[in-house]
């Protein structure tokens, strides 16, 4: 028996069982997506509705502020010293998002 068709009989004896009923989601249709990181985004729907940001989401709005202030640098020194900043932000996101593709495709 494939991991669908147990899916389904498991669905169809719960509503043959009544554990259904009072599902809150259980009238609502999701429509499948052709993303191969639907596991990921499940994870940052659960953390968002629980007020957390992941650490890779944070970098990147620090990345994007570190723009910012390299495109208003005025001297060398400080568009030197905002270019080494960016530079490292970017090598810890990749850090990161390496880190996490290895944990979860093992």
């Amino acid at each position: 028996m494939s991991n669908l068709d147990l899916a389904e009989y498991l669905i169809r004896k719960a509503k043959a069982e009544g554990l259904l009923e009072d599902y809150k989601g259980a009238r609502t249709h999701i429509p499948p997506t052709a993303d191969s990181n639907a596991f990921l985004k499940a994870g940052y729907r659960i953390m968002a509705e629980v007020g957390a940001l992941p650490r890779e989401i944070s970098l990147k709005k620090a990345i994007s502020e570190q723009y910012e202030i390299l495109h208003d640098a005025k001297t060398d020194e400080e568009r030197e010293e905002a270019f080494r900043k960016l530079a490292d932000l970017q090598m810890v996101l990749g850090i990161e998002q390496d880190a996490r593709r290895d944990f979860y495709m093992g």
